[in-house]
């Protein structure tokens, strides 16, 4: 299966957070499902480091990516204009983004955000509620 991680779900494998759940961990263990991270994420997570919101190693992330197998999805054209044109459950430029990058791929997503479900996508919960 292909999944996307969205951001906060990223974070919470790179740092082996505890209230990652069961189902998160195994998909994001299962050698057979292939894991992405939208550069969105990326850029995202930068932001909200440069504005002290965030103390996360990016560095360790990007050693964490390589390490495991989790590859970089750029902002494509085509994701562009499906962002314009998504219904506006969501407004967090990012995860409009990562929703996108999800449909035009195929691909579920890992994420704790309740709202990404009303897109009609395959959602693994990550986080302990």
């Amino acid at each position: 299966m292909k999944l996307i991680l969205d951001s906060c779900a990223f974070i919470d494998i790179a740092s082996a957070a505890p209230t990652l759940t069961k189902d998160a961990i195994a998909a994001y263990q299962d050698m057979d499902n292939d894991l992405f991270l939208s550069v969105a994420s990326v850029w995202e997570l930068g932001l909200k480091r440069s504005l002290g919101k965030l103390d996360f190693d990016m560095a360790g992330a990007v050693d964490l990516l390589s390490q495991n197998g989790i590859n970089i999805l750029d902002i494509t054209l085509p994701v562009t204009l499906l962002v314009n044109e998504l219904p506006y459950h969501h407004k967090d430029p990012f995860d409009r983004i990562i929703i996108a990058t999800a449909k035009i791929n195929d691909m579920g997503i890992i994420t704790s955000d309740t709202i990404f479900e009303t897109y009609g996508l395959e959602i693994i919960n990550s986080r302990v509620r």
